[in-house]
C-alpha cells in the first residue's frame, strides 16, 4: 500500500512538472505568435498606407498637368484638393502605424517632401486660375522643371519607408526562429530538471514520512496545550467583560458628573452676575416707563414728531434688554458639547455682553486688543464663552482693589493655532495657589465669595476641545491666562506641522 501510495505521488509531481513545462512553452509560442503577427501587421499597414499616399501623389500630378495641358479647371482643382487632404488623413494613419523613432523620422520626412510637391501644386494652379485654357501649355514647361524633383524626392521617400518595413519585418522574423530555439532548449532543459527531481523526489519521500510522524506527535501535543490555556483564555476573557461593563457605567457616571459640574459653574457665574444684571436691566425698564409716560403726554399735545422720537428711544432699549436676555439664555442652557467652527470675535463679543454690569460696577477697563477679526476656532461654543466669562470675572475680581483696574484681552494666530492671552493689574497668583491653581475648591477670593470650581472647569473644558489651558505671572506685574486652540479654516480643522 506503502509503495503503491508513493508511486502515485511520484507519478503526479511528475505530471505536475511536465504539465507546467509545457504551459510555458504554449505560452511562450502563443506570445511569440501575437508579437510575430503584430510586427507583421505593422509591415502590411505601413506598405498599403505608403502605396495609397504614392499612387496619390501621382493622381495629384496627373490632375495639375490635365489642368496645364487644358482640361476643365473648376472640376479638376477641386478634385486636386480633395486629393491633397486625402493624402493628408493617410499620413496620420501612417503615423499612427509606425512605433519606433526611425520609422517616425522616415514619415515625417516623407510628409514634408509630399508636402512640398502638393503645396507647389496647389500654388500653381491658383497663379494660371485666370489664364486661358489655350494658353496654359506654356506654363507646363516651367511645371516639369521646378515639380519632377519635388515629386522624385517625395517618391524616394516612399520607398525608404518600404524599405525600412521590409528590414523591421525580416529583423522580427529571424528574432522570432531564435526565439522558438531557445524556447525549445528551455523545454530539453525542464526535461532533465524534471528527471532529476523524479531521483531526488523518491529518496525526500522517506525522509518526508518519518518528519510527518514526528509533527503528528507534536501536534498531539499541542492540541493538549491549546486546550488547557483556551479553558484559562475563557476564564480570564469572561472577567475581563465585567471589568469593561464596569468601565463603561463609571465612565457614563463621570461623564454624566462632569456635565454637571459644567452646568453647576454656569449657574454659580449667572448667580454671582444676578445683581448687576438685575441692575442692567431695571435701568433701561425705569427709562422706558419715564419715555412712555413723555410719549402720551406728547401725543396728547400733538407733538406727534418728538413722541415718535421717544418710542424709538424705547425701542432701543427694549432691543438691549432682549439682547441681554437672550445671551443669558444661551449661556445657561444645558446641551451636550458639540465641536465646531467658531468666530473669536462672537465669542468674545458675547463673554464681554455677560460681564459688562459687573465692569460697569468697578468702573474697570476692559481692552481688547485689536486682532484679525476673521479667526475662527473648532471649539464647542457655550462652554468656550463660559471659560471666557470665567477667566474675565476673574480678571475683573482680582483689578477690583487697585488703582488701576484693567483686564486686556489679546489674540494671536500662531502656525496653525489661536492664542487668547487674558491678563489683568491685579496682585497675581501667589506662589503657594500657583502648584493647586487648576485643582478643585481651590481660591484666593474671600470667604463666600467662590467655590474655587472655575478655574478647574474651565482647565476641564478646554482639555476636552483639544487645547490648552496655562497661568503665569508676567514681569510686569498681575497674572495671565492663556487658551491655546486648533485653528479652524473653511470649517476643517488646521493641523500644525511637525
Amino acid at each position: 500500500m506503502s509503495i503503491n501510495r508513493n508511486i502515485a505521488f511520484l507519478g503526479s509531481v511528475t505530471i505536475a512538472f511536465v504539465a507546467l513545462a509545457a504551459v510555458v512553452a504554449l505560452w511562450g509560442i502563443y506570445s511569440l505568435n501575437d508579437a510575430f503577427v503584430s510586427l507583421h501587421q505593422h509591415e502590411i499597414t505601413t506598405k498599403i498606407e505608403t502605396i495609397k499616399i504614392a499612387r496619390d501623389v501621382n493622381y495629384v500630378s496627373r490632375l495639375t498637368r490635365n489642368i496645364m495641358l487644358g482640361s476643365d479647371y473648376d472640376d479638376d482643382i477641386q478634385e486636386l484638393k480633395e486629393t491633397a487632404d486625402t493624402i493628408t488623413e493617410s499620413f496620420a494613419a501612417l503615423t499612427r502605424a509606425t512605433h519606433s523613432a526611425t520609422d517616425q523620422k522616415l514619415v515625417e520626412q516623407a510628409r514634408i517632401d509630399t508636402a512640398a510637391f502638393v503645396d507647389n501644386c496647389l500654388q500653381r494652379m491658383g497663379r494660371i486660375k485666370d489664364i486661358p485654357a489655350n494658353q496654359r501649355n506654356n506654363a507646363y514647361k516651367n511645371y516639369r522643371i521646378e515639380a519632377t524633383p519635388l515629386a522624385m524626392k517625395s517618391r524616394a521617400s516612399f520607398r525608404a519607408i518600404i524599405q525600412n518595413a521590409d528590414l523591421r519585418f525580416e529583423m522580427g522574423n529571424k528574432q522570432f526562429e531564435k526565439t522558438i530555439h531557445r524556447t525549445l532548449t528551455v523545454i530539453a532543459i525542464a526535461g532533465i530538471l524534471i528527471a532529476i527531481f523524479f531521483q531526488l523526489s523518491t529518496r525526500r519521500y522517506k525522509e518526508r514520512r518519518m518528519a510527518e510522524a514526528a509533527l503528528r506527535k507534536a501536534h498531539l501535543k499541542l492540541e493538549q496545550k491549546i486546550e488547557e490555556r483556551t479553558a484559562e483564555l475563557v476564564v480570564t476573557n469572561s472577567t475581563l467583560l465585567k471589568k469593561i461593563e464596569a468601565l463603561k457605567t463609571t465612565e457614563n457616571i463621570l461623564r454624566e458628573s462632569r456635565d454637571n459640574a459644567v452646568q453647576a459653574g454656569k449657574l454659580t457665574v449667572l448667580g454671582q452676575m444676578s445683581a448687576g444684571v438685575s441692575h442692567e436691566i431695571s435701568q433701561p425698564l425705569t427709562a422706558i416707563h419715564t419715555f412712555t409716560d413723555n410719549a402720551i403726554n406728547l401725543l396728547e399735545l400733538g407733538r406727534v414728531k418728538d413722541a415718535l422720537e421717544n418710542l424709538g428711544i424705547i425701542s432701543r432699549m427694549a432691543d438691549r434688554i432682549g439682547a441681554m436676555v437672550a445671551e443669558i439664555k444661551s449661556f445657561s442652557r444645558k446641551a451636550p458639547a458639540e465641536k465646531q467652527s467658531i468666530s473669536i470675535l462672537n465669542a468674545i463679543n458675547h463673554a464681554s455682553m455677560l460681564v459688562e454690569p459687573q465692569r460697569r460696577q468697578l468702573d474697570a477697563i476692559l481692552d481688547v486688543q485689536p486682532f484679525q477679526e476673521t479667526l475662527r476656532v473648532w471649539a464647542d461654543v457655550v462652554r468656550f464663552e463660559q471659560v471666557l466669562v470665567n477667566l474675565l470675572r476673574n480678571s475683573l475680581d482680582a483689578v477690583s482693589e487697585r488703582s488701576d483696574k484693567r483686564v486686556t484681552v489679546t489674540i494671536m494666530q500662531h502656525e496653525a493655532e489661536v492664542y487668547i492671552v487674558i491678563g489683568d493689574t491685579g496682585s497675581g497668583i501667589s506662589e503657594e495657589v500657583f502648584p493647586h491653581l487648576f485643582e478643585s475648591f481651590v481660591t484666593t477670593k474671600p470667604s463666600g465669595q467662590g467655590l474655587g470650581l472655575g478655574l478647574a472647569i474651565s482647565h476641564m473644558i478646554i482639555t476636552e476641545l483639544g487645547g490648552k489651558l496655562t497661568a503665569r505671572n508676567p514681569d510686569a506685574g498681575g497674572a495671565e491666562f492663556t487658551i491655546v486652540l486648533e485653528e479652524a479654516v473653511d470649517g476643517q480643522l488646521q493641523q500644525s506641522e511637525e
